[in-house]
């Protein structure tokens, strides 16, 4: 069971992760242009949320059909192969980080395998650590070796409970206990001579609330109990108007911190506060009014009366059911690690480079051009998912 707009929106999200990482080095003008800068909502938290409801609608529908037994060993397995990408990841930048300085190559995004090669890697296989734009692989490990055990909850009828304790988890990861209980195991390592960091930058005590939320409408959707239709009430479209004015105040708000209109002592307080690594309720509340305005827009939007707000469904559909968007949702797993290799292959030719004293138009077509094997692994992917019936028929 497949719905294409959900494939669409996460090839969405991958695709601008990938920009957003690479105009980190490249700060590439058209890398500028996108949803980041406006309402506190970026790509990981629909592609958290997304990867949830997917997961529940998948094996949901084990659970109901086949048991526990089957769903379960079907999410462990699912576990185990993200495990492995993740492994293989950390392996590899190993190697890197052993090789590259024999070879005179610097590259300081693996200073900390370079520094601590087996502690710091061992502790990147145990999911309590890891390198740069890698934190949603150990997460996502997590959340989905939790899901058994939320799904035969959602079975037995005691959701509010579930629900119950997510809020006490993120309200603790609001605390910062969580990192506060990472710095005595450091300074343990750093006594014993190996000072890592430990934690990866998701908080998973908060990010939880969406990988669940995204776990419980993927639930409703496998029992076939999610009525959308009640979006079409009038009351729905009066709510819609009430999180569109919420939309436009949290991006005028984040707008303005970012240019520093109110002062820079007024953004240098902003953005520490609104943390984005334990899920602030800014960032969780964005994600909420623009998660019901997009469902709106494409339930209801053609029904309302409105033609732009029409338009706007109908433009909604039109782009995320795009085939190339579609088709980098379908391999999300291997999409994300291509991109991980590729920011990371990117750091490494650019170390000491004068990047910003590169043309306009170099920066943009380097931008473009890092998102091509993106494509290039869901093309294959692809091509051998297409292939493979092919093949069992020529070996029966």
């Amino acid at each position: 069971m497949r719905f294409t707009i959900l494939d669409g929106f996460r090839g969405w999200f991958l695709f601008f992760m990938m920009i957003a990482h690479i105009n980190g080095l490249l700060q590439a003008p058209l890398g500028h242009v996108n949803h980041h800068a406006f309402g506190w909502v970026e790509d990981a938290q629909g592609f958290v949320f997304l990867s949830g409801l997917v997961m529940a609608m998948v094996y949901g529908r084990k659970l109901l059909k086949y048991g526990e037994g089957v769903m379960t060993r079907g999410l462990l397995g699912r576990a185990g192969l993200i495990w492995r990408y993740q492994a293989g990841l950390v392996l590899f930048f190993l190697a890197l980080a052993l090789a590259l300085p024999m070879l005179g190559i610097p590259a300081t995004i693996l200073r900390q395998q370079t520094a601590e090669p087996v502690v710091f890697s061992a502790a990147s296989l145990m999911l309590v650590t890891g390198t740069i734009h890698m934190g949603i692989l150990p997460m996502y490990v997590w959340f989905v070796l939790a899901t058994p055990f939320v799904l035969r909850q959602f079975h037995a009828g005691r959701a509010p409970a579930v629900f119950a304790g997510s809020a006490f988890l993120w309200l603790l990861a609001q605390t910062s206990l969580p990192d506060q209980a990472q710095l005595p195991i450091e300074a343990a390592l750093a006594a014993m001579g190996h000072p890592i960091n430990i934690g990866i930058y998701f908080n998973v005590f908060g990010w939880q609330v969406l990988f669940l939320g995204g776990l419980w409408l993927g639930w409703l959707l496998a029992n076939d109990r999610l009525d959308l239709s009640v979006l079409r009430s009038p009351v729905m479209a009066q709510v819609f108007w009430i999180a569109l004015a919420g939309f436009l105040l949290l991006g005028a708000l984040d707008v303005i911190s970012r240019t520093g209109a109110l002062g820079q002592d007024y953004a240098r307080w902003v953005f520490p506060t609104i943390d984005r690594g334990n899920l602030h309720i800014v960032y969780l509340t964005a994600f909420a009014i623009d998660l019901y305005l997009v469902t709106w827009l494409v339930v209801a939007g053609r029904d309302s009366g409105w033609r732009g707000l029409a338009w706007a469904g109908a433009a909604i559909t039109w782009l995320f059911t795009r085939p190339p968007l579609v088709m980098l949702g379908r391999h999300s797993l291997q999409v994300f690690v291509a991109h991980v290799l590729a920011v990371y292959a990117l750091e490494i030719v650019m170390e000491g480079q004068d990047v910003p004293a590169l043309p306009v138009w170099a920066r943009n077509l380097i931008l473009l051009a890092m998102t091509l094997p993106l494509f290039a692994v869901a093309w294959v992917r692809d091509r051998r998912r297409a292939a493979a019936p092919a093949r069992r028929t020529a070996a029966a």
